[in-house]
């Protein structure tokens, strides 16, 4: 057992020290990208071998794209192509959970930085395509500051296709609106980047001014930044662009000297840099040649072709210096060389290789999109089918739920039928003792009110006739009869008195009287029931409609009939 948690200690002590020691590996590479792009890429190479194991995730997709992001740059257009291959494969396998954004299908940087290739070869239509693909991915990513970023630089390398066109007003356009962006976001180095392009834009429109201009901004803000940053950063870098991209402009115009200023404030900027020294490299030899300086020209040529990791790009136009120089000297065996090196070079099938190399890719990129889609039409396929088998379960339990709550109400329904049946008969039954309580206190009324005028038609016996007609009138308004009327009335109408009342404030008499309105009695019914006259019974009739504020017009009938 204890040799099992220690085995498991060993293990989980391992997987802790790979992943510092690919950590360690990219910040490397982050550090010497731009500063020893060659040891960077050796750190590259060492990371590549020590992540080939594990299960890809952003991190590495990123480095393999950052590798051929910097072969890129060096000129070394087959290998960047390689490894944005293998960084676009590995994107094509990685889980969606370890991916920043799953529903994109291909990274932007990579199509970017492909689209960049295809410039750096003069295939503008491609570039332009690639560069209008990235940017359409970029609109689409949810984090701000990585869209701001994208678009930015898609803006920027969209320029440079106008620019390369000729078509300077739409390229100034681009860079000055990418220009007000970078502003906004406050990264110096971009800013510095911007304004570099907006000088070379101005030479190549003729308006020296405003280049002139632009520069001596670009030179102000350097000042003002400078002691926030590092001397071998982006800033940096991009500063010492604007003084290259002005020697090139002067460089142009076959003003040499002032060119050669420029490069070499240039190169004391970019002298941590070793891509752009090399480039500056063969800026100042040409230079040289058109000044007729022939061995300076020479000795920087030759310079600059012992670099290491030269760019085909850059042999080629320090040959083409040596050829001029061998050709005016006539150095005919010097000069065959530097034509076999030329030959070389193009025999070399670089070209050819990087654009075979260009077709795999996209192929590549073909393949990744088609199975992409493949997958997520069988996604889409799986997930309607699980829909479609929820719905009809969810169905099927919902009749059965209706069927058994149809029965289950017509069930109710039935017993409520029966019951409200019996109620009605209840109702009915205690309505017939409640009109036959009426009855029989007219009846009881007239037969003592005939009694009561027999009596006083007796004159001799006036006072006794008197004392009996009194206890009459106490029968016949007797509250017992009353009573037990009103008992039954609350029975059949339970709700009646307290309606009735909320609308206005009446005494016994009234609510008595509205009683016997709602059982439909005339006010002839009601005078004998009540042992009262009629016109008694249309005077309390009339101080209850004025109590419900009842309209001319409108009956009370109809008014204690709808309570």
């Amino acid at each position: 057992m204890l040799r099992i948690i220690n085995l498991s200690l060993i293990f989980f002590y391992s997987l802790s020290c790979l992943s510092q020691q690919d950590k360690a590996l990219r910040d490397s590479i982050i550090k010497y990208q731009f500063s020893n792009p060659s040891l960077a890429i050796d750190f590259g190479f060492k990371y590549v071998e020590l992540v080939q194991s594990k299960t890809p995730d952003s991190l590495v997709v990123g480095t393999h794209a950052m590798i051929g992001e910097i072969l890129s740059d060096m000129g070394l257009y087959a290998s960047a192509i390689e490894y944005f291959n293998r960084a676009l494969d590995l994107h094509q396998t990685m889980p969606d959970k370890n991916k920043k954004n799953p529903k994109i299908n291909q990274p932007p940087w990579i199509i970017l930085n492909i689209g960049s290739i295809y410039f750096k070869n003069r295939d503008y239509k491609k570039a332009e395509e690639k560069f209008n693909q990235a940017k359409s991915i970029f609109l689409n990513l949810p984090d701000k500051q990585s869209r701001d970023f994208g678009l930015n630089t898609s803006d920027s390398n969209l320029g440079l296709i106008d620019e390369t066109k000729g078509d300077y007003q739409s390229a100034e356009k681009k860079y000055f609106s990418v220009y007000q962006r970078r502003l906004k976001s406050k990264k110096p180095e971009d800013i510095l980047y911007s304004i570099s392009q907006l000088i070379a834009i101005n030479y190549l429109k003729g308006d020296t001014n405003s280049a002139e201009n632009k520069f001596e901004q670009l030179k102000q803000y350097y000042s003002e930044n400078k002691n926030n940053q590092e001397s071998n950063s982006l800033f940096t870098r991009n500063y010492g662009y604007g003084y290259f991209v002005s020697g090139a402009y002067y460089q142009s115009k076959k003003k040499y000297k002032k060119a050669i200023d420029l490069f070499t404030q240039s190169e004391k900027i970019l002298s941590g840099f070793p891509t752009e020294v090399s480039a500056l490299g063969s800026r100042f030899a040409e230079c040289y040649l058109g000044l007729g300086d022939l061995v300076r020209a020479e000795k920087k040529a030759k310079q600059n072709l012992e670099i290491k990791n030269l760019s085909d790009t850059e042999k080629r136009y320090n040959y083409n210096v040596l050829e001029k120089v061998y050709s005016k000297k006539g150095m005919n065996s010097e000069l065959l060389k530097v034509k076999d090196s030329l030959i070389l070079i193009s025999a070399g099938g670089s070209s050819g290789k990087i654009f075979k190399s260009l077709n795999n890719l996209e192929t590549q990129i073909q393949i990744s999109k088609s199975v992409r889609e493949l997958n997520e039409s069988k996604i889409r396929y799986n997930t309607y089918l699980y829909i479609l088998i929820i719905c009809s379960v969810i169905l099927f339990f919902s009749l059965m739920t209706i069927r058994v709550n149809y029965n289950y109400q017509k069930e109710k329904g039935s017993r409520l039928e029966l019951e409200k049946l019996a109620i009605k008969n209840e109702l009915d039954k205690k309505n017939r003792e409640l009109v036959s309580k009426s009855n029989f206190i007219i009846q009881r009324n007239d037969y003592l009110k005939k009694l009561k005028k027999k009596i006083e038609v007796q004159d001799n016996k006036k006072e006794a006739a008197s004392k009996l007609s009194k206890e009459l009138n106490m029968v016949i308004s007797s509250e017992k009869s009353y009573q037990d009327f009103d008992n039954m009335f609350v029975e059949v109408y339970p709700d009646f008195y307290k309606s009735i009342n909320e609308i206005a404030k009446l005494s016994k008499t009234d609510l008595r009287l509205a009683s016997y309105i709602k059982m439909n009695h005339s006010n002839d019914e009601i005078a004998k029931i009540s042992g009262v006259s009629i016109r008694t019974i249309e005077s309390q009739r009339y101080r209850l409609s004025k109590k419900f504020n009842l309209e001319n017009g409108y009956e009370l009938n109809n008014f204690i009939h709808n309570i």
